[in-house]
Parts: C-alpha cells; sequence; structure tokens
C-alpha cells in the first residue's frame, strides 16, 4: 500500500475512549459498594459497565463522524463486512491458539501443584458473579464491542510511518491500562483477581501486551480484519473462564504469551519493522479532505 490516511486523530480517540469508559466504570465501582446480591440487577452499575464497554466503539463514532471522515468510514466497514481479506489458514489460529495456549498452561502447572482437572469445563461461568447467563453475553459481546473501536479506529489511528512494532506495543499498553477502574467493581472478575492477590492482577495487566501483539499480527496479516481480531478475543475470553483453570495457573499463561509473542517478532521481524506493512490505503483523489483538514495520526 502506497500510503496512509492522515485524517485519523489518536490523541483525540483514545481521550475520548478513556473519558467515557473510565468515567462509567467509576460510577460502577463506585456503586458497587453500597450494592450488595447480583450486582447487574443494580441499573447504575448494569449502565455504567455496558456503556464503559461501548467506550471505544462511541469514540470511534465520534471521530469517524462528518463528511472529511467518509473514507475512514467506508474502510472500517470493508474491514468489518469483507472475508476476502481473510486468509484460511488463520481461521484454526483464532479459534484454537488460545485454547491451546491454555491447555499448555494447564501442564506446565502439574510439576507445581496445579491439576490437570483445570481443563474440565467450569459449572460456574461467572465474568460476574451471581449473573451466568449475563457472563456468557458479555464474554461474547465485549469482544465485539471493543474490537468496534480498537480494530475499527485505534490501532489505525497509531500506525503512523514507522516500524509496525511501535504502534502494536504502545496500543498494548493503552489496552491494558483502559482495563485499570475495573479492579475496583466490586464483584466483577477483576476485582475478583485482585482480592485474592495482586500478583494476578500485575500479571493480567503484563499479560494485555504480548496478547495484544498476537491479536493485532492476526488482524494485520488478514488485512486488517475487524473480524478475525474479534473471533480471537472472543475466544480468549470464554477460554479464560469456560475451565477450571486457576489463576495461578493463568499466570503461568501470561509467560507463554510473552513467549510467543517474542517468538512471532522474532521469525516474523521484516513483518513487525515494516514502515510499509499496515498502512491504511490513501484517500482517493476525489475524496481528500479540503486542504488542513488532514493532519499526522495524534494530531
Amino acid at each position: 500500500m502506497g500510503g496512509t490516511i492522515r485524517a485519523y486523530r489518536s490523541v483525540k480517540y483514545f481521550g475520548l475512549t478513556f473519558a467515557i469508559s473510565w468515567a462509567c466504570f467509576g460510577i460502577a465501582a463506585a456503586r458497587s459498594r453500597a450494592v450488595t446480591g447480583n450486582l447487574m440487577e443494580d441499573p447504575v452499575i448494569s449502565l455504567g459497565m455496558i456503556v464503559g464497554l461501548f467506550g471505544p466503539l462511541i469514540a470511534a463514532g465520534i471521530c469517524m463522524s462528518g463528511r472529511g471522515n467518509k473514507p475512514i468510514r467506508q474502510d472500517f466497514k470493508d474491514k468489518l463486512t469483507s472475508l476476502r481479506r481473510i486468509k484460511p489458514g488463520f481461521w484454526p489460529v483464532a479459534f484454537l491458539a488460545y485454547p491451546v495456549l491454555m491447555a499448555v498452561a494447564v501442564l506446565v502447572s502439574v510439576p507445581f501443584g496445579g491439576s490437570i482437572d483445570q481443563l474440565g469445563l467450569t459449572a460456574k461461568f461467572a465474568i460476574v458473579e451471581g449473573a451466568a447467563a449475563l457472563s456468557w453475553v458479555i464474554a461474547f459481546a465485549a469482544p465485539a464491542l471493543e474490537e468496534l473501536g480498537w480494530s475499527g479506529y485505534g490501532i489505525d489511528a497509531l500506525r503512523g510511518r514507522g516500524p509496525l512494532i511501535r504502534p502494536v506495543v504502545l496500543f498494548g499498553v493503552l489496552w491494558s491500562a483502559w482495563h485499570v477502574p475495573l479492579f475496583f467493581v466490586k464483584g466483577y472478575y477483576h476485582a475478583n483477581l485482585w482480592a485474592e492477590s495482586p500478583l494476578y492482577a500485575v500479571a493480567f495487566l503484563v499479560g494485555v501486551v504480548p496478547l495484544t501483539v498476537i491479536t493485532n499480527w492476526i488482524y494485520y496479516r488478514n488485512g486488517r480484519s475487524i473480524i478475525m481480531a474479534i473471533v480471537f478475543h472472543a475466544m480468549v475470553n470464554v477460554t479464560s473462564e469456560a475451565f477450571e483453570v486457576t489463576n495461578a495457573t493463568k499466570t503461568i499463561l501470561y509467560g507463554l504469551l510473552i513467549v510467543v509473542a517474542a517468538v512471532l517478532i522474532v521469525c516474523d521481524k521484516r513483518f513487525f519493522l515494516s514502515r510499509d506493512e499496515g498502512l491504511v490505503p490513501r484517500l482517493p483523489k476525489s475524496s481528500q479532505a479540503p486542504t488542513g483538514a488532514l493532519s499526522k495520526a495524534g494530531a
């Protein structure tokens, strides 16, 4: 590809995303301290969590609005609906990579006191305590909502003209930070993680970065396909909660993610260090915005 759309606004996008999500998660966190029982039965908490999850998508919608951003909206639609972008060999990767890594983490945990029984399906699928049905909805809906924003606009907004590895890692750090308020929502997965051990919480935040490298490798290797990003992200969520895997074993898993991400970077070094890979298409001359309307990502 010969250039990049310069109408993306990374500072505006991530500023809006964090403002919306953190404000909503913060309200839910504060309210959760005064509520007992099923947290999602409280309208303030449920609304705060739902709108907070929509934060990346809402911000993308705002940033893509306006006549001058029509080419970006068209590109977004194609990334979301076009199957021609996807390389068939990546379907097994998207569906099976994380479950396989989870199984390996369980096997590694056995010599350290872990049980092979962790590979059994859990009877308590609970991203939200006491709300099994809602937890299943969140497991699938949250990745879709997040990736429509993250892959739909966020990662491309950071792309710029440097090596691909730079925006990928930066995005991983930002995505990790985005989760921080969730550790304060009583009864939510992240808060329970912190309650069990701050070490597990830190391991989760660190693990998000190599996970982002893998997710975006799949995304970019499939022509910037949002579909593939959603599928892989959904499998991460479901696999993390569907089995009897302990948080200690998940910490081992995060270590494996670091290894896998490092191997991908080394083995596909030319791709990650490329200044041309992952660039979004140059605006057609007929679609160019007025002079001064386009600027570097981040402006």
